[in-house]
């Protein structure tokens, strides 16, 4: 299975998430995240979704997407071609053995610790999802006790400052 990543341009309207998340379970696509955010323009947001599947499922999830009357255009970001982000928080037990080694790893990964008690931390790092996805294989030793992922955002590389724009 493959993961894709869509920019999905739409009207600012209300419910317009539940639409086009009921449309992925209808047909039964998987959204492995979902985030949205109004864009410059306060009558556009972005709906930004991973979602798994072959080349079909993605040619379907596609087409029965722009069907939606609120849906102006649909981005297909790869992940190589594009600007991709996430935010992790992930609260840690610690003690006085552990608690350099884990500000080492926090210093190497330049996220920051925003939460200290006597005896946890809250941890936020904000990066491409493989850094994420390596900061959490390297605390998976030390006692995690929460942890939130965002969900992707992202955009196309280069001076398409207006990319969000465009008419389907």
């Amino acid at each position: 299975m493959t993961k894709y990543v869509l920019s999905i341009v739409v009207d600012n309207n209300p419910n317009v998430m539940a639409r086009v998340s009921s449309m992925f379970a209808r047909r039964r696509f998987n959204m492995i995240s979902v985030t949205a955010a109004q864009t410059s323009d306060p009558n556009v947001s972005v709906i930004t979704i991973v979602t798994e599947g072959d080349a079909h499922v993605l040619d379907q999830a596609i087409k029965q997407t722009l069907k939606l009357q609120e849906v102006r255009s649909i981005t297909l970001l790869p992940r190589n071609e594009s600007l991709l982000c996430e935010t992790i928080m992930i609260r840690l037990a610690f003690d006085e053995k552990n608690i350099s080694l884990i500000k080492d790893i926090v210093e190497v990964y330049r996220a920051k610790i925003i939460d200290l008690t006597s005896s946890s931390m809250v941890v936020q790092l904000t990066g491409k999802p493989s850094k994420i996805d390596g900061f959490l294989e390297v605390m998976s030793p030390y006692h995690v006790l929460e942890m939130c992922r965002s969900g992707i955002i992202g955009m196309p590389r280069g001076s398409q400052s207006d990319w969000w724009k465009a008419k389907a």
